[in-house]
């Protein structure tokens, strides 16, 4: 299904992830990136409530090039749900990035090698 120009990859159901967490994966036009939108609370939206995600092939070199931009970067603590699962379940890891407003803008991505997890290439 195509939203807005995006194919949409699978959103929560397909994952098998709770409902609570509200994900959706979309397709981006550039090699191996995808999108990853998730709200985190029922109701009003409020700062903090949602997330946006890019998915990356090689996290740690997004985030060498972010912080050689001279853009603070932190590491993603635990208790996120979305993110332990992709860490637990797929190996991959993740960091955020602050935007010029404070709104937290994750990168996920391979970090550990795992030939069980799903690829960040598109099919074909």
């Amino acid at each position: 299904m195509d939203i807005f120009g995006f194919k949409v990859l699978f959103d929560y159901k397909v994952a098998g992830l709770p409902a609570e967490i509200g994900w959706a994966e979309l397709s981006l036009p550039f090699e191996d990136s995808k999108l990853g939108l998730n709200l985190l609370q029922e109701g009003k939206v409020q700062k903090g409530s949602g997330r946006l995600s890019f998915y990356v092939t090689d996290v740690n070199a997004v985030k060498r090039y972010v912080e050689s931009k001279c853009i603070e970067t932190k590491d993603v603590p635990d208790g996120y749900a979305a993110i332990d699962i992709a860490r637990s379940k797929y190996g991959y890891d993740g960091f955020i990035m602050l935007d010029p407003f404070g709104n937290e803008i994750f990168f996920v991505g391979d970090d550990i090698k795992d030939s069980n997890r799903p690829s960040f290439k598109q099919s074909e």
